[in-house]
C-alpha cells in the first residue's frame, strides 16, 4: 500500500514540474473558442438582406424553413478575446437564433447559422425579423450592426 503511495506521489510532482514555469509548458491556454475580456474594432458588416427567407421543406416534408445569410463582419484591431454575436429574431415566430465567433484578429468573418425548420401552419404570412451583430466579451456589449426587415411565408 504505502508503495502505491509513493508512486501516485511521484507522479504528481512529475507532472507539475513538467508543466510548470521551468519547462515553458504551458497547460493553462484558453481553448479556440474561449472568450473572455477584451474588444474589437468593426470596420465593415455585410448581410444579404434578400438572403432572409421563408422556403418550403423538400421531398414532401410540409415544413418551412427560415433560411438565414451569412453575416460578413471585417475585424480591424482586437485586444484580449472578444466574441462576435449574430442573432436573428423573428418574434411572430417565436424564433431567435444566435451563431457565436471568437474573435482572435484582424480579419473577415463569417457567420453562418444554420436554417431552422418551422412546424406546418406556423409560418403562414409575413413577419417583421431583426438581424443584428454585436461585439461582446466580459468587458464589453455593444451592437455593431441592427437591420430590420420583413420575410414572407408560404402563401
Amino acid at each position: 500500500m504505502d508503495r502505491w503511495v509513493t508512486v501516485v506521489g511521484l507522479f504528481v510532482a512529475f507532472v507539475l514540474v513538467g508543466t510548470g514555469p521551468l519547462t515553458g509548458l504551458d497547460v493553462t491556454t484558453a481553448s479556440p473558442s474561449t472568450f473572455g475580456n477584451g474588444n474589437a474594432t468593426v470596420t465593415k458588416v455585410g448581410v444579404d438582406r434578400a438572403g432572409l427567407t421563408l422556403t418550403p421543406g423538400r421531398f414532401g416534408t410540409n415544413v418551412t424553413y427560415l433560411r438565414v445569410p451569412t453575416a460578413a463582419v471585417d475585424v480591424d484591431g482586437v485586444t484580449g478575446r472578444p466574441q462576435l454575436l449574430y442573432i436573428v429574431s423573428v418574434p411572430g415566430l417565436d424564433l431567435q437564433l444566435v451563431e457565436r465567433e471568437v474573435v482572435t484578429g484582424p480579419g473577415t468573418y463569417r457567420i453562418a447559422p444554420d436554417d431552422r425548420a418551422i412546424p406546418p401552419g406556423r409560418a403562414d404570412g409575413t413577419y417583421d425579423a431583426v438581424l443584428s451583430v454585436r461585439i461582446q466579451s466580459f468587458t464589453t456589449d455593444r451592437t455593431v450592426a441592427r437591420t430590420t426587415l420583413t420575410v414572407g411565408g408560404r402563401r
